[in-house]
């Protein structure tokens, strides 16, 4: 092994020789102390291997008995070192391949998110990216188990976390918590979570205290959860009538609809200026080496009287070899003139939004209306949105004791 590791560092060529009594040949180089191997004959012919340092003296045997001798193959170190000065672009190439592989290969450029089903998964991804975890990050500036500890700390809805990296990818699994039931389970009543006009009430335990038609505001009782029990007919007409039953607690249970109203608020301009990407693109690449950066792509002035720039590094450990990648793209600024109406339209899309940000989902709209808060003249578009609803506007609220004493 010892023998085999020498002959490559030091390289050997395989050799041709041809002659009469050519193991003279052969005994007068072992004699001088040349080492020979491999020797195999063939006819006229003998094959054998020398080692780069004795050819020459080989040789000089060689010539000195009138043999010939014919160099098949040259191996090793040496012999490879002359090819690749000759191709210098073509290992500059692979060593510049290699290095980018590498480095590469130390960011993540995959982020997954598993096991969530009530979290927001940018709400997880979030997290970790302010911990150090996103794509594009390598993987010496932030700890995994530090950026698991982190999240378990800002999201209260999840009891495990495990950030598993694998090669480039990165996936976050999560548990999330079971949560008990925020629902109320004893005696309560049904009280009005917002401002409305009663449509409709529909009372499955408890006694309703409103009606369709009833205007009600925030905290109103819309069905108690103290049942008072009737007093039979017969002993109102007793000259001395029993004691009336002790009022019982229960959960309140029904559904109380109202008319509601929302307002929304939204604006917009009537010339609108963007700016976008025409989709020229100037690039330059940048090599990082111990002696300093190279330019390798991308020399002279930047083409652009506008453009945005990016930047992308890959560094190795002590930031001592590596690449960054600069990419300018070309900036237009695009000048749109909107119509009253257009103008309009958009301000009202964008109160709608602002609407359904606070309406819940089951409100059902009935009715909206318009209002236009600018003059023709204004630069910026104003409007408000009124919106009427129908909903369900009961929550349940534990029976106070104040009130119970009542």
């Amino acid at each position: 092994m010892t023998n085999k590791f020498s002959d490559q560092v030091g390289g050997f060529i395989s050799l041709r020789l041809r002659g009469y009594n050519l193991e003279r040949v052969i005994n007068l180089a072992l004699a001088r102390g040349i080492y020979i191997w491999d020797i195999k004959r063939d006819e006229d012919f003998i094959y054998l291997k020398v080692r780069n340092s004795g050819y020459e003296a080989f040789k000089n045997i060689v010539d000195e008995h009138g043999f010939e001798l014919e160099i098949i193959k040259r191996d090793g170190l040496p012999f490879y070192r002359k090819i690749l000065r000759r191709r210098m672009g073509l290992t500059a190439g692979a060593i510049l391949f290699i290095l980018v592989l590498y480095t590469m290969s130390s960011f993540v450029w995959f982020v997954d998110v598993t096991g969530n089903q009530n979290i927001d998964r940018t709400r997880i991804l979030l997290s970790a990216a302010r911990n150090g975890l996103y794509p594009g990050a390598a993987k010496w500036t932030f700890s995994r188990i530090e950026v698991e500890e982190a999240m378990l700390r800002e999201l209260s809805e999840i009891s495990y976390v495990e950030c598993d990296i694998k090669g480039v990818r990165a996936n976050i699994k999560v548990v999330e918590k079971v949560l008990p039931d925020r629902d109320t389970t004893g005696p309560c009543d049904i009280i009005a979570d917002r401002e409305g006009v009663v449509e409709e009430v529909l009372v499955l335990n408890g006694q309703a205290q409103v009606k369709a038609g009833d205007v009600v505001v925030k905290g109103d009782v819309l069905i108690s959860g103290i049942m008072t029990p009737p007093i039979p007919p017969d002993h109102i007409t007793m000259p001395t009538p029993p004691p009336a039953a002790e009022p019982t607690q229960v959960r309140a249970r029904g559904q109380v609809k109202a008319r509601t109203w929302y307002e929304g608020y939204g604006e917009s301009r009537r010339l609108w200026e963007e700016t976008a990407s025409t989709g020229v693109e100037f690039n330059r690449l940048y090599v990082y080496s111990p002696w300093g950066p190279y330019l390798l792509i991308g020399k002279g002035e930047i083409p652009f009287a506008s453009y945005e720039q990016t930047e992308k590094y890959w560094l190795t450990p002590g930031n001592r070899w590596g690449i960054s990648f600069q990419a300018f793209q070309e900036k237009k600024v695009n000048t749109m003139q909107y119509t009253d109406n257009e103008a309009v339209e958009m301000a009202r899309q964008k109160a709608m939004e602002n609407l359904r940000s606070v309406m819940d989902g089951s409100v059902k709209m009935v009715d909206s209306h318009l209002e236009v808060l600018s003059s023709p003249s204004d630069p910026i578009v104003r409007v408000k949105v009124f919106v009427e609803g129908v909903e369900d506007i009961g929550i349940p609220q534990p029976i106070g004791s104040a009130e119970i004493g009542k």
